[in-house]
């Protein structure tokens, strides 16, 4: 179902009542999907643009979105979305959220590989935030608190090349990666539980 013809039955949904709002959520239900999604900032991009300007931050997004997101679809997944310097990418089941952090690894060393030599003002470092859970899949966007939970991690949490996970993804990462202590988020009125990966450029 394209982006569309979601709004298009959320809209219809509105004023629906009884059985015809219970046909419009099955087939809103039918696009839920499970999954791990992770959510990338630029670290500094606010500071850049005000001292170099406008058009080397836009150089700097192209040429980060050239070379990460063929690296994301290598690694199985989809970018859904870049928005500003921020990217949205979906990995798909449970086995998801261990590709999305093995994913979130290799994009933090690629970088580094890219930066080597450059002057600080043309470096790319990622600020990374994981989710994992069910979320409504339409089109090339993705809804739902896992969602939202990422976006927090990924931009407004995570430091330079910090990889923040929610326990939810650490749990179906499954064993084999070393976490450091468990942190706590709040999101508004809610909170939730975290882990940042430890892991080595």
């Amino acid at each position: 179902m394209t982006e569309q013809q979601a709004f298009a039955l959320l809209a219809r949904r509105a004023g629906a009542r009884g059985p015809a709002r219970a046909a419009i959520d099955a087939r809103l239900r039918s696009c839920e999907r499970e999954g791990a999604i992770l959510v990338t900032d630029y670290r500094n991009f606010s500071l850049f643009t005000e001292l170099f300007g406008i058009l080397h931050f836009l150089t700097l997004i192209a040429d980060g979105e050239r070379l990460l997101s063929p690296m994301v679809r290598r690694k199985g997944g989809h970018v859904l979305k870049w928005e500003a310097d921020s990217l949205f990418a979906w990995f798909d089941g449970r086995e998801g959220a261990r590709t999305a952090i093995e994913t979130a690894v290799a994009l933090n060393r690629a970088l580094a590989k890219r930066n080597s030599g450059r002057p600080e003002a043309e470096q790319l470092r990622l600020c990374c935030g994981i989710g994992f859970g069910k979320v409504f899949r339409f089109g090339r966007e993705a809804f739902g608190h896992q969602v939202n939970r990422a976006a927090k991690l990924g931009e407004d949490l995570a430091g330079e090349e910090q990889i923040l996970v929610t326990e939810d993804a650490v749990a179906a990462a499954g064993p084999g990666l070393a976490w450091h202590a468990r942190k706590v988020a709040r999101f508004k009125a809610f909170k939730f539980a975290y882990r940042e990966l430890k892991w080595t450029v």
